[in-house]
């Protein structure tokens, strides 16, 4: 059975950072927006401090559907604050720089 010892390599391609979008959010009231955002491609930073608990956790499971659907990863950069893009793209040099600079450790 070959078939299921194939692994699939992510060739990593780079962005700009000025191609990342941040949004601080308040609510869930733009959900979908950012649902569009990541499934044209472009990697968002999200800020959930101003956000309730709740609606921060309904924004995040939703979009991490999104991602999935889309092959995509969540990065937790600092607490409340998250790094949405595909595998690709956070495997480039310039989203890899991003988040070891501004990630807790």
């Amino acid at each position: 059975m070959a078939l299921f010892n194939k692994k699939n390599t992510v060739v990593s391609t780079d962005i700009s950072l000025e191609d990342v979008k941040f949004y601080r959010v308040q609510d869930s009231k733009g959900i979908y927006d950012y649902a569009e955002i990541i499934m044209h491609r472009v990697p968002i930073v999200l800020n959930l401090e101003n956000c309730l608990i709740s609606e921060a956790n309904e924004v995040l499971l939703f979009l991490s559907g999104v991602l999935y659907a889309c092959d995509g990863e969540v990065v937790k950069i600092q607490d409340k604050i998250y790094l949405m893009a595909q595998k690709s793209d956070l495997n480039g040099p310039t989203l890899k720089r991003f988040v070891s600079d501004y990630q807790k450790k």
